[in-house]
């Protein structure tokens, strides 16, 4: 499912000295390209892919909100409590438990990757 990519990436550096004069051979050595003084080739980094807590956790809270309202207003309301108050806690108890199961979804998906 997940793959690592790696990312090329050549420097082209030329090293600069200090209190090197100004002559009019410099600008010609400046138009030609100097060799850098590390690795020939290359440098290849691994791009490293973490999922996004922030919207795992929102998309849990959501759905858990999406929850509480449909099991709210699928009951009637018959004790001390009235329909809105249901309604309210159900939110809140399923909104929380949606994020923790959003964030704990990325948790297993960060920790399977590595």
């Amino acid at each position: 499912m997940a793959e690592s990519k790696e990312l090329s990436v050549s420097t082209d550096e030329t090293p600069e000295t200090p209190g090197t004069a100004a002559s009019p051979d410099a600008d010609a050595q400046a138009e030609q390209p100097a060799e850098p003084a590390g690795p020939s080739g290359p440098e290849s980094y691994r791009l490293r892919r973490a999922p996004r807590y922030r919207a795992f956790g929102f998309t849990g809270v959501l759905t858990g909100i999406v929850v509480g309202l449909v099991l709210a207003l699928s009951f009637q309301a018959t004790g001390d409590y009235s329909t809105q108050t249901i309604l309210g806690y159900f939110v809140a108890i399923f909104g929380m438990l949606g994020a923790l199961i959003g964030c704990g979804a990325a948790v297993l998906l960060d920790r399977r990757k590595d």
